[in-house]
């Protein structure tokens, strides 16, 4: 093993397993952070002392291998995702918003002036109301309305909408 992988061999092996293990906590983890980094860096060291120690094509060698390793790693991870064990996890967000957002014309909007609804959300100025079981995005005259507080739609102007 000396002879092929220079005499820093134990060191090399273990500053690889530390880089993978930390990029396999980076995968699990939002966004990019320090294991990221580090496992990167551990990885890197590993390449420069096998340079620096035994010679250029076991640095190569060594490179391609965790370059390989690397990409396993991902698809492994994406395949995971889409439906094996980090999908059925509970971090991963699976929630589906059931409803469609339809956007009104504004000449449907004309007649709702002089409606009652009903407040979903604080109005402050702007919020939710509910007229006739349909959500609409509405802003307030008053600087405040209280949740669940009856509204009346005074003015409609393109799409939007003017409660007080």
């Amino acid at each position: 093993m000396v002879a092929l992988f220079g005499p820093l061999w134990v060191p090399c092996l273990i500053l690889c397993v530390f880089g993978l293990a930390l990029l396999i906590i980076e995968l699990m983890l939002p966004g990019f952070g320090v294991p990221g980094i580090m496992g990167i860096l551990c990885l890197i060291a590993v390449i420069v002392i096998e340079f620096l120690t035994a010679s250029a094509t076991t640095a190569y060698i060594v490179g391609a291998v965790l370059v390989a390793i690397l990409i396993l790693m991902i698809v492994l991870f994406m395949r995971s995702m889409k439906g094996g064990l980090l999908f059925r996890s509970p971090i991963v967000l699976k929630d589906k918003i059931e409803t469609e957002a339809v956007k009104p014309s504004s000449g449907s909007l004309e007649s709702l002036i002089g409606m009652k609804g009903t407040t979903v959300t604080p109005l402050r100025p702007s919020g939710i109301i509910l007229i006739d079981g349909k959500r609409y995005s509405v802003e307030t005259q008053a600087t405040f309305v209280e949740r669940n507080s009856e509204v009346t739609v005074v003015a409609v102007d393109g799409t939007k909408i003017t409660v007080a």
